[in-house]
């Protein structure tokens, strides 16, 4: 057999006969391999007439002349994705939380096209599987998002693209295929007066979350119970309200509010110091960009609040046996650690929905707060830096919401100056050149 011909030999049975259909054996010489030393071959088995058996020899040459590996004819998605999965997590250069999110996508799309090979993913294929995946999950849950097909997209074309760049298919037909758009968020900014509601609805919560701690203190040492404790029932309580009052007051992402600790605040300058977040899943990280890095500014009454809850945190811990440290938690569970984002999330819908404001997010605060400082003047400069974004156009794109009372006044502003008389706005002239 020579190099890059191929050979087809037919299969029999033990007794020398044919089967049926007839197996037929086809190879490939690649030549020898120059770190090996070997020969290197190509092999496959087909079931069929020997014209079957030709088709796939002409098929795997006209692979290998294209540039594409020995394995591409093999190589299925679910086979692939998973090996560019494992090859991501190993890298270690993306968070824990981006990676669990992929694997579900990727498990998700593999329970329709994982099967596939490879080279026979078309544009077609993927249209189709964009359609079924939309259907059945509107199906499911009722919903879904514009959104989330457009990250399954982007999440499918990168795996093809790495399939590319391994010379298992020659092009990606992800990208003959039109991203699905995403949904344009409907972004809620609380209007001054119910950010001052909100506010006065904290400073109620708070206290009596003070008050609950303290009548369970006193009933604890009624029943005179001096076993040792490892955790102390609401003081958790008092952490998550002073998470809404610094996401109120700072506009600071949930998991930004979750991962400060007192090293963090500085009492002296009135400022908190931005350097980690809490993911979903409990992990501590920094930062994506350096612009989310930052040192803000704090309202005098909330770092008087955060005063207090420092002293109270700093008396309560001790009675767990432990010291408050630079590195203890500001907004800390019942055993003086870092509060769950999950449950934080469960006891801020409670919490809303117990006091008026049902169906408010908690990132929506972030809204309110760029919406309220350029509504009153703020220069987008000082905005962008306090968000942690790195530009003012994602600042002014994403948040600057347009307020009701200030749409008022522009139209009564445009409707005085389109209805002076022509006599009206020559007296108005005449008098500003007099001052002048």
């Amino acid at each position: 057999m020579a190099k890059g011909d191929g050979s087809i030999t037919e299969v029999k049975k033990p007794d020398g006969t044919s089967y049926a259909p007839k197996h037929w054996k086809v190879r490939i010489d690649l030549g020898t391999n120059p770190i090996t030393g070997k020969r290197d071959v190509v092999s496959r088995n087909i079931k069929g007439t020997k014209s079957d058996a030709c088709k796939l020899r002409d098929q795997l040459k006209a692979d290998l002349e294209n540039g594409l590996s020995a394995n591409a004819d093999k190589m299925t998605f679910a086979e692939f994705a998973e090996q560019w999965q494992q090859a991501r997590e190993t890298a270690a250069e993306i968070s824990k939380t981006r990676l669990r999110r992929e694997r579900t996508i990727i498990e998700d799309m593999c329970s329709y096209i994982g099967a596939i090979r490879l080279r026979d993913i078309t544009a077609q294929t993927i249209e189709g599987l964009y359609m079924k995946m939309r259907w059945d999950k509107t199906e499911e849950k009722g919903k879904c998002s514009g959104t989330t097909m457009n990250m399954i997209h982007k999440l499918l074309k990168q795996i093809l693209s790495r399939a590319v760049d391994y010379d298992l298919i020659l092009r990606n037909p992800a990208e003959k295929v039109k991203a699905p758009r995403c949904d344009t968020p409907d972004r809620r900014s609380l209007t001054t007066a119910e950010a001052r509601q909100l506010l006065a609805t904290i400073d109620e919560a708070e206290d009596e979350a003070y008050a609950s701690r303290d009548a369970i203190e006193e009933r604890q040492e009624k029943r005179g119970d001096t076993s040792e404790r490892s955790y102390l029932r609401g003081l958790s309580s008092i952490g998550n309200v002073m998470a809404a009052r610094i996401g109120l007051a700072t506009g600071m992402r949930r998991g930004e509010v979750l991962g400060l600790t007192w090293g963090h605040i500085s009492f002296a300058r009135g400022t908190i110091r931005v350097t980690q977040s809490v993911t979903t899943y409990g992990e501590v990280k920094e930062p994506k960009t350096e612009a989310g890095k930052r040192v803000i500014a704090v309202d005098e009454k909330t770092i008087e609040h955060l005063r207090r809850w420092k002293q109270f945190q700093r008396e309560e811990l001790a009675i767990l046996s432990l010291d408050q440290t630079r590195d203890t938690p500001v907004c800390c569970n019942d055993k003086g650690g870092l509060i769950a984002p999950t449950n934080f999330s469960r006891w801020w819908r409670s919490f809303t929905k117990a006091h008026g404001f049902e169906g408010l997010k908690f990132h929506e605060l972030r809204h309110t707060q760029a919406t309220q400082l350029v509504a009153g003047g703020m220069d987008m400069k000082t905005v962008q830096h306090r968000l942690g974004h790195a530009s003012a156009t994602l600042t002014m794109n994403l948040y600057a919401h347009a307020l009701p009372e200030n749409d008022a006044q522009a139209a009564q502003l445009i409707g005085s100056l389109f209805s002076e008389t022509p006599s009206e706005q020559a007296r108005q002239e005449g008098t500003l050149r007099v001052a002048v």
